[in-house]
């Protein structure tokens, strides 16, 4: 089955420091799109970066994952939150930044619909705003065949999980297993993800098509690099 549990996606990814990060993002924002005040969070998760971006921005979202959505919202109260998809959504409104954060465009798979996504960020991008994307791995730096272990809480329960990965072509495959206590035994779910390996150059391609000028920052948040883009000269 596939992970629908917000909780149990928080409880995993408990590592990430979200504040330092949106200090950083902050940082870029106000650098790039002086007086940003609204922010777009596409394959927004679960919400967490909005959880502190809020203390200066108003920010909405857009997920596939529509239980990622609700908790997204409590967390964002005041945010408008859209079950879309990134390669072609439109909310009729454009936004100071737009961000696609923690590797999530590498689950747009293709070249071609990596393109699309992006072209479709930067439409919802205001003149003079920033579009933010944080990529997956390149091609190079994919490692097939290793395994990870993390582990969380959830209130009284223990979770883990444990990964393998592998590799398809262009697609970095994980397949991903949890174990969750509970009172009465341990619950098992496993799930599947497939994310495009895109090149540097493919990513920076995609946002010249859309009429943007890209620069790349090569820690970005958590070592995997960061793309700013805007329109017109940088």
């Amino acid at each position: 089955m596939f992970l629908e549990s917000p909780d149990l996606y928080d409880a995993i990814y408990h590592f990430k420091n979200y504040a330092r990060e949106c200090e950083r993002l902050h940082a870029w924002i106000a650098d790039a799109a002086a007086g940003a005040r609204t922010i777009l969070d596409v394959a927004c998760g679960t919400g967490e970066h909005a959880k502190f971006l809020k203390e200066h921005y108003t920010i909405d979202g857009v997920d596939l994952n529509e239980n990622y959505l609700r908790a997204a919202r409590v967390k964002n109260p005041a945010g408008r939150y859209t079950r879309a998809d990134m390669i072609d959504f439109d909310l009729a409104a454009t936004y100071d930044a737009v961000t696609c954060l923690f590797s999530a465009i590498g689950y747009a798979r293709t070249v071609d619909r990596m393109n699309r996504a992006i072209a479709c960020m930067a439409r919802h991008v205001k003149p003079g705003g920033v579009l933010i994307v944080e990529p997956w791995l390149t091609p190079d730096d994919w490692k097939p065949g290793a395994s990870f272990i993390h582990s969380g809480e959830i209130g009284a329960d223990k979770v883990c999980r444990m990964s393998h990965s592998s590799q398809q072509g262009n697609l970095s495959v994980l397949l991903l297993h949890y174990l969750r206590s509970r009172p009465d035994g341990i619950e098992h779910y496993s799930e599947r993800h497939e994310l495009g390996l895109f090149t540097r150059d493919e990513m920076t391609r995609a946002f010249e098509s859309a009429n943007m000028q890209v620069r790349y920052d090569a820690e970005g948040l958590m070592g995997r690099g960061l793309y700013l883009a805007r329109q017109g000269t940088q």
